[in-house]
């Protein structure tokens, strides 16, 4: 690192500060404002923002960790859920939320279920969220940054995460969901850029992508086949594998890693349901394929150039080329790119996390009538603790990054995945279920997966078995309790419209509403099957290539065409794109 780059880096941390404070006055006005913009957040800011949250320090060197571990298909142990939850989120549970009309998804607990227990487990909800899920996120993610700039700039951990974090502090706390997401916009921006003109330069370093494939195939041998396969299964997808990643995928939407955190977050900061959606199908986009292209060139040169197991922490595979290869100026915007990649996951989830401790718990039972500035200055304070807390789980507990990618990413919650279906689509759910899932999973995940060991094993033997778990006990529970009041079910329906096992609660209902009702459904679950064969099909035309496979990317592109085409013909009879027009919330 020379000057020049570390003046790239003090330029990029001198803007992000520059929009926390432009925003600090808009931030101000009272939480909502703080936490959703005041529900005034356009489609393209919702896409680029959600794809910056997701997009943390760690994603360049985990992506490039998964090709040159697995392959062209080694990203299958996100990509697989992701195709899944991520259109179900854009055709479902965007528009289920933004219609809700909440500041957090803790706030949904009183709206879907009645009485004192409601009240108490949404604070214990907005506790365990705030102080231990967003902790154990925000030091997973700091973690995985030391992985990505320690080889490179050569600080201890400890710096590195220090200086990253007053930056990160300062404009988070003062600009909130403002700062968060305009800060999200300008830091994917650069973090992608950056990346992007590094593969070039490093391509001319080792002799062109002729010389990435002869490097690959001489170095892997009999089994550069499998490196380059592109359909499934492979020896780490096998077919249970898939099964369980597919399975995840259709319940993701019930993780504060998925549908249900920040995601569900930018949903209700939407201008309408129909942003929401257009804006979680932008982000499936920008998620899937954008921002993994470099990473895929980074992965397939390192397979060239380092021997199978000849790497002692394939983590660190990104930061090592970086070192070797990447000119004087351009490591310092790659550089400020992972500090941009960090304080938007960050920002994000310092931000989440606040929400539910001051909208949830401090405002609903601690100091129930303040001022709007109060609260402002209570949720900048929680932003602040949230983070020295995490810091600590960074330092002292973050250890073996692949295990913990699993961990953060599908195990943590399997076992309330069923609640993402339950909640909407059976109105027998209670509070007693609902609570028996995160009091229950949260710490019997951790269980499954470190002490008994099941992280060393299989992935899907600990999932299925905590999925499998998580059904069993929520639908005991909830049958073995009373039901919830009919006149709150009635008051959630209403303000949802959510398909499926609700006829109790729409009996009331005229003929035509049901109709009404019965078609949304219909047209929903199409929507969503043709969603999920587009983002398949992106994915596949995108590795086919790199694979030179050329007889599935022909079939991969035909099918991609058809399906999108359909898909957005579908959405315009609807008129979703029709009320991209209409800047006036719902």
């Amino acid at each position: 690192m020379t000057i020049i780059d570390w003046g790239f880096v003090a330029l990029y941390i001198l803007i992000s500060l520059g929009i926390g404070l432009y925003f600090k006055n808009y931030a101000g006005k009272n939480i909502e404002e703080y936490f959703i913009k005041g529900r005034n957040l356009s489609w393209w800011l919702i896409g680029f923002s959600a794809v910056a949250a997701y997009t943390d320090a760690g994603i360049a060197p985990a992506i490039t960790m998964w090709v040159y571990t697995g392959g062209l298909l080694g990203n299958g142990v996100w990509w697989i859920p992701f195709i899944v939850w991520m259109p179900l989120s854009a055709v479902l549970w965007s528009k289920y939320w933004r219609r809700l009309k909440t500041l957090t998804s803790a706030e949904l607990i009183e709206i879907r279920y009645s009485g004192k227990a409601a009240g108490i487990y949404r604070g214990i909800y907005a506790f365990l969220i705030g102080f231990v899920f967003t902790v154990l996120l925000m030091g997973y993610v700091s973690g995985w940054m030391t992985d990505a700039l320690g080889p490179i700039i050569g600080w201890t951990p400890f710096n590195l995460i220090f200086y990253a974090a007053l930056a990160t502090v300062v404009y988070t706390t003062l600009a909130g969901q403002y700062g968060v997401v305009y800060g999200d916009l300008f830091q994917f921006l650069i973090f992608f850029i950056g990346n992007a003109i590094f593969i070039p330069i490093l391509l001319t370093h080792v002799g062109g992508m002729s010389h990435v494939y002869s490097g690959i195939e001489a170095l892997r041998g009999s089994s550069a086949k499998e490196f380059f396969n592109v359909l499934p299964p492979t020896n780490t997808l096998t077919g249970i594998t898939i099964f369980a990643f597919v399975i995840q995928g259709m319940f993701f939407a019930a993780s504060p890693t998925g549908g249900e955190g920040f995601t569900a977050q930018r949903f209700m900061a939407a201008k309408n349901e129909f942003h929401a959606q257009i804006g979680q199908l932008f982000n499936t986009m920008l998620t899937l394929i954008i921002r993994v292209v470099p990473f895929i060139f980074t992965g397939m040169i390192a397979a060239a150039i380092f021997a199978p197991h000849t790497i002692a922490d394939p983590g660190k595979l990104w930061a090592m080329l970086i070192h070797k290869f990447s000119p004087v100026g351009l490591t310092g915007v790659i550089v400020a790119g992972i500090f941009a990649a960090y304080m938007s996951t960050i920002s994000t989830e310092m931000n989440m996390g606040s929400a539910y401790l001051i909208n949830d718990l401090y405002k609903r039972f601690i100091k129930k009538e303040a001022s709007d500035k109060h609260y402002v200055f209570a949720a900048r304070t929680a932003s602040v603790l949230l983070f020295a807390l995490s810091l600590l789980v960074a330092y002292y507990l973050i250890k073996g990054m692949e295990s913990w990618f699993l961990f953060i990413n599908s195990v943590v919650f399997a076992f309330i995945l069923p609640l993402s279906w339950l909640r909407f689509f059976w109105w027998r759910l209670n509070i007693y279920g609902e609570a028996s899932a995160l009091i229950v999973g949260l710490p019997l995940g951790y269980i499954v997966w470190f002490p008994l060991g099941f992280s060393k094993l299989p992935f899907w033997e600990g999932f299925l078995l905590l999925f499998g778990l998580g059904w069993i006990v929520i639908v005991t529970v909830t049958l073995l309790t009373q039901p919830e009041k009919l006149e709150t079910l009635k008051n959630f329906y209403s303000l949802c419209k959510p398909p499926g096992l609700w006829s109790p609660v729409t009996k009331e209902f005229s003929n035509i509403d049901k109709r009404k009702i019965r078609k949304e459904t219909i047209d929903d679950i199409i929507d969503s099957v043709i969603a999920i064969i587009v983002c398949a099909m992106v994915i596949l035309v995108v590795i086919s290539l790199f694979g030179r496979n050329y007889t599935v990317f022909g079939y991969a592109l035909l099918i991609l065409i058809i399906s999108g085409t359909s898909f957005i013909i579908r959405w315009k009879r609807k008129g979703i794109f029709t009320g991209l027009r209409n800047n006036v919330g719902e």
